[in-house]
């Protein structure tokens, strides 16, 4: 799967999640770093499957209908707590697919819902 890191989350969580295909904003390959989330969602559409933030206020701040992604939100962008949920966020995104939007709670539970 092709998963972008949003600007928000440690680039150390790339290597925690093998087996999968994972970039960030912050590559320079990527180059869109301080880009705002609309043109994100834009830009990563047909490119990556998957975005990975912490903005638990993407879903109300941007139209998400039709758009060909998944977001899951993490519970917070702290580097230590984010590693200490990797086997969650992976069970997530193996859950999550295109047109859902998933939050993980800092207890582990993880919520679904369709765009």
């Amino acid at each position: 799967m092709k998963i972008l890191l949003d600007e928000n989350i440690p680039v150390q969580l790339r290597d925690a999640l093998g087996g999968h295909d994972v970039s960030s904003v912050n590559d320079k390959a990527v180059g869109w770093k301080n880009i705002s989330n609309g043109r994100l969602l834009a830009e990563m559409e047909g490119r990556f499957e998957v975005l990975i933030t912490s903005d638990r206020n993407i879903y109300a701040q941007q139209n998400l209908a039709r758009r060909a992604i998944a977001i899951l939100v993490l519970p917070t962008n702290r580097r230590n707590d984010v590693l200490h949920l990797v086997p969650q966020i992976a069970a997530a995104i193996e859950a999550i697919s295109i047109g859902q939007y998933g939050v993980l709670e800092k207890d582990g539970t993880f919520h679904i819902r369709s765009f």
